[in-house]
């Protein structure tokens, strides 16, 4: 019986769990966290099987634990425990998904890898699809709704798949970047999910998520040498996005970026939304004598300086800071936002150190979209963001590949 179970758990089982978690971008919101139950549970039958091959290296789990530590310890001086406990569970991801790829081993975790990559760019082509029918079904190319209003029913109401923008352009992003370092052996399929998914993120029209792939997409290809894919990523992408600049929405929204008075205080606008967001933030921690409030106090303190200083609105809907670094202040202090910076320094030196191109540029992209978002303030974000740099942090299959 034991035989049976230790033969059964990576060898047939393994496939499934990596597709599984590999649809992570089109379950819906209920069942994403399920793919970590499922990935843990799975890693914890290797780690019985492997237990005397299995290292398990705590300094590695404690750089990638400091955002949970951090919040963790914040909960002493926070005022709500309740709510601080619900946002401490939300976090948990962040510290079993490193753990559960400690206990795999090196060739599990390079097929885990490469099915789930392969899972993710098929899953999120999907999406994307399914999101320019729904735009269709709602009537959008017969002028019935604006895209604003659109992006209003794919965060609520679309199919039971429901998402924010900003998270679906970031797995479109990770899906186009899976394309980039290997993709499918077929390039003709590789181009037309390449341009399925770059439709879909431009569609969205998430500035900081845009330039940020699209920056550091190029960064991935100079660092492999391959200055023929970095001309037609280049062509392709300027050529696109200067097409999806024709439509009125997506091109308000980049013009905005030139125009002060749509940037500074202004309530109307995204951008203008982040720069009261991100001024209130800075207040606020400066008035804890930068040493934040506590994880459970955080956003309650934002929201009643954001309605004291005219901004009821935001207030009253629970805007958070919109900026992860600023977002881990609030609750942590600058003590808090070092300590974070510190662990993500360390991984970059240890990426640099291995000359993983691939790791890199993931650790860019997040360290930059960062910067217009909270993205771990959502278990969505919390949840890809450790698979990610978990599956760079504890393989080597991409190691020394930047060129000389």
């Amino acid at each position: 019986m034991s035989m049976k179970i230790k033969d059964f758990t990576l060898e047939k089982v393994g496939p499934y769990v990596a597709f599984f978690c590999g649809l992570f971008v089109l379950l819906p919101f209920k069942i994403k966290p399920l793919t970590v139950f499922v990935f843990f549970v799975w890693s914890l039958f290797s780690l019985f099987k492997n237990r005397k091959n299995i290292k398990i290296e705590i300094k590695t789990l404690i750089i990638c634990g400091i955002f949970f530590i951090g919040y963790a310890v914040s909960l002493l001086f926070s005022e709500n425990i309740q709510r601080g406990f619900t946002i401490l569970i939300r976090c948990i991801p962040i510290v079993l998904i490193p753990l559960g790829y400690s206990f795999l081993t090196l060739e599990t975790k390079i097929i885990f890898n490469k099915i789930f990559r392969k899972t993710v760019i098929v899953a999120a082509s999907i999406y994307s699809s399914l999101l320019f029918i729904y735009l269709f079904q709602l009537g959008y190319f017969s002028q019935k709704l604006d895209l604003y209003t659109y992006y209003s029913f794919i965060t609520y109401e679309f199919w039971g798949l429901n998402e924010h923008p900003i998270y679906s352009s970031i797995f479109f992003s990770i899906a186009l970047f899976f394309i980039l370092i290997e993709g499918f052996r077929n390039k003709i399929l590789n181009f037309f999910l390449f341009l399925i998914l770059i439709f879909g993120l431009l569609i969205l029209a998430r500035k900081g998520v845009i330039v940020s792939f699209f920056i550091l997409s190029g960064i991935l290809l100079f660092l492999k040498n391959d200055k023929k894919q970095t001309a037609k990523l280049v062509f392709v992408f300027i050529g696109l996005f200067l097409v999806s600049l024709c439509v009125t929405e997506i091109r308000s929204r980049f013009l905005e970026l030139f125009d002060t008075s749509k940037v500074v205080n202004n309530k109307e606008t995204s951008s203008g939304i982040r720069y009261i967001l991100w001024n209130t933030s800075e207040k606020v921690i400066k008035n804890s004598n930068y040493l934040g409030y506590g994880v459970g106090d955080a956003q309650e303190v934002l929201s009643k300086k954001l309605a004291l200083d005219g901004y009821a609105v935001l207030s009253k809907e629970n805007y958070n800071a919109h900026n992860q670094y600023l977002q881990i202040g609030l609750a942590t202090g600058v003590i808090g936002i070092l300590l974070y910076l510190f662990s993500v320094a360390y991984l970059f030196r240890n990426f640099m150190k291995r000359k993983n191109a691939e790791a890199i540029v993931f650790l860019l992209f997040f360290i930059f979209v960062f910067l217009f978002e909270s993205v771990l303030e959502r278990q969505n974000g919390i949840i890809i963001y450790s698979f990610i740099t978990s599956m760079f942090i504890y393989t080597s299959e991409f190691d020394k590949n930047i060129s000389k």
